[in-house]
């Protein structure tokens, strides 16, 4: 054994025995303490109550962002196994490489509709695209204004140039 394996195999074993301290220290009375456990545990209930309601708010964008980018992810990974099967026709082929590009096309301009939502200054948007129609739920804690309304339709209209557009508010 070298000189350097000696010493950091001691360098090693002081910070073990710091750690071991630092924690026999502390579980001595400081984390185990019943009485400290019980006063986290005993907040007031209604708080509690609006925590969560505040928090199932903020969740329900992140929530429905993840579930839509799972479909996507699935059904852009069965096209491009259908894409790259030697035993699929030409036709399969050109059609899952369509349905890819519209896929693709659509995930953009939910992006970027979503983008351009947020700078009219909303907290948080969430646009989902289908062939005829776009669905944009806004995070804004007053009812939307006509106005507003129309900014978000001109939005939806100028990007994907579907003309039905569905606004819900999300307080």
């Amino acid at each position: 054994m070298t000189k350097k394996q000696c010493g950091i195999i001691f360098t090693l074993l002081a910070l073990i025995l710091c750690v071991g301290m630092l924690a026999a220290k502390l579980n001595n009375g400081g984390l185990n303490d019943p009485t400290d456990l019980s006063q986290v545990l005993s907040t007031d209930q209604s708080k509690t109550e609006q925590d969560t309601q505040a928090l199932s708010q903020q969740n329900y964008f992140y929530d429905a962002r993840s579930e839509r980018d799972q479909q996507d992810s699935t059904t852009i990974q069965t096209l491009n196994s259908i894409i790259s099967d030697a035993n699929t026709s030409k036709e399969q082929k050109d059609q899952a490489t369509k349905e890819l590009t519209q896929k693709t096309m659509t995930k953009d301009s939910e992006g970027r509709i979503e983008l351009s939502i947020k700078n009219k200054g909303y907290e948080d948007a969430l646009c989902m695209l289908q062939s005829d129609k776009a669905t944009v739920i806004v995070k804004s804690p007053n009812e939307l204004q006509e106005s507003e309304t129309v900014a978000i339709q001109e939005i939806v209209q100028e990007i994907s140039k579907i003309k039905d557009v569905i606004i819900q508010v999300q307080k």
